[in-house]
């Protein structure tokens, strides 16, 4: 089988010479990374240096051992964290999956078949092909560029991941502590108004008191005793919520959580940091700048596909037949047109510059948004500091009022009525200020959060958003 003759040379290197002049006609839409105008520092906050809060252990800042153990068993167990580290290995498969310019195809069968006449023959077939696609508007290439934003965007989901695990442990760790606290403080209402039980009883046997005394400190034992179930529920469930983050089976936690039951005291350093930052800390701002990137990238390959495309192939393939030979060959030229109307096109394009001016939009408000928690956060922790000052003074003064009271009713100076309303008053006032610890531990935690405040981080971003200054 003889071998047929290459296409004519002139039609080649007219196509060379086209597509040397298209690929002075780029599709590509320079990509601007985002700019935003900061103030210069935060409210409140007049002295202070920009801040990177990459790899910080903030929540040793609640000098608590017991959740510092818990977050480095929740940073090696999290399902959370497992399933973000995937998505990363899926980007980059994406990526690897992306057609390269250049590929190549090979191909061979052997068929044993009988004629006619009945006469068993074997036929042998085997090809090799291989194509150049010519990119004169950059289309591979600006897929690849998309490609790559989403593996970014996949490694800082991971830091994303990885912050909510820590805000989410931290916080089920405080409230934990609060029930616990709540516990113990409604078991030492128990405790008081039982002893205030005993004290109306024994002041009845004496003529000193009456009935209804006796009635209403019986009421509030039975109403101080309904409180503990529900908070012992909760207690049970935050046990399970940590467990759970920790990717563990509930109810199956290695971790004594009842021993060294003290409320979280947060430790916080002044240097916040500038709203500038947030850029490079946060990681669903760099989400958010990357997926624009993307979007960018992705409106070069939607113009693209108005355009023909242009390739260079050929195959090589060899066919025996019985006892005969035969190779045969061919290479050439391919130019695909694009799909007639053009109208479509030129929709779907529109549609992709929607979508990147909607990416940018969204990396605006998501900054807008950052900067709020930051700002929500520091006003919470600093209120929330002064209200537990002024929740302390209040326990200390309704502790007086409860034993005073108690040494006035053997003088005839105080009812036992008045005994009962100190020691409502005394326990509101305790949990008032376990309430007001718990607030104060929430905001710290909160705005480590919103300062985007991470361990093993990945850095900034290849791209990072411009930071302005009013």
């Amino acid at each position: 089988m003889a071998g047929k003759p290459l296409r004519d040379a002139s039609c080649v290197a007219s196509v060379a010479v086209a597509s040397l002049l298209l690929t002075g006609c780029s599709v590509e839409t320079p990509y601007q990374a985002p700019k935003f105008f900061f103030a210069s520092t935060y409210t409140g906050h007049k002295d202070t240096a920009p801040v990177l809060l990459n790899n910080v252990a903030w929540w040793e800042g609640l000098k608590d051992p017991t959740l510092n153990s818990l977050v480095q068993r929740a940073l090696a167990g999290s399902l959370s964290l497992a399933i973000a580290t995937e998505r990363v290995r899926e980007a980059k498969a994406d990526l690897a999956a992306v057609p390269t310019q250049v590929t190549a195809n090979s191909d061979a069968s052997v068929v044993r078949q009988k004629e006619v006449a009945d006469t068993p023959e074997t036929r042998a077939d085997a090809s090799l092909g291989l194509s150049w696609m010519l990119d004169p508007f950059g289309e591979q290439s600006l897929r690849k560029e998309a490609s790559r934003a989403r593996v970014e965007v996949a490694d800082a989901e991971v830091d994303a991941a990885r912050l909510l695990l820590l805000f989410n442990l931290a916080n089920a760790y405080v409230d934990l502590r609060f029930n616990q606290r709540a516990l113990v403080v409604r078991q030492k209402e128990v405790t008081s108004r039982e002893e205030t039980l005993e004290l109306t009883e024994s002041l009845l046997d004496k003529d000193a008191a009456t009935k209804l005394d006796l009635v209403r400190a019986q009421a509030r034992l039975a109403e101080a005793r309904a409180t503990v179930p529900g908070i012992r529920a909760r207690i049970q469930g935050q046990k399970n919520q940590i467990a759970t983050l920790l990717g563990t089976t509930p109810g199956r936690l290695d971790v004594n959580l009842d021993a060294g039951a003290r409320q979280p005291m947060p430790r916080m350093s002044t240097g916040v940091g500038i709203p500038a930052d947030l850029v490079r800390n946060r990681p669903d701002i760099r989400i958010a700048e990357r997926l624009y990137y993307a979007a960018v990238a992705e409106t070069g390959v939607a113009r693209a596909d108005l355009y023909p495309k242009l390739s260079l192939g050929g195959a090589i393939s060899l066919a025996r037949v019985g006892g005969n030979t035969g190779p045969e060959y061919f290479f050439g030229p391919a130019i695909a047109l694009p799909t007639l109307p053009l109208q479509t096109g030129r929709a779907r394009v529109a549609a992709q510059e929607s979508r990147a001016r909607q990416a940018h939009t969204n990396w605006t408000s998501t900054v807008i948004n950052a900067i709020r928690e930051v700002e929500d956060a520091l006003s919470d922790y600093a209120q929330s500091r002064a209200a537990t000052e002024q929740a302390r003074n209040a326990v200390e003064l309704y502790g007086e009022a409860v034993d005073l009271t108690r040494g006035m009713i053997a003088l005839n100076g105080a009812t036992l009525n008045e005994l009962l309303d100190d020691e409502e008053n005394l326990s509101d006032a305790e949990i008032a200020l376990a309430a007001n610890l718990r607030a104060q531990a929430l905001a710290f935690v909160a705005l480590n959060s919103s300062l985007g405040a991470t361990v093993q981080g990945s850095g900034s971003p290849t791209v990072v958003a411009s930071a302005g200054s009013e």
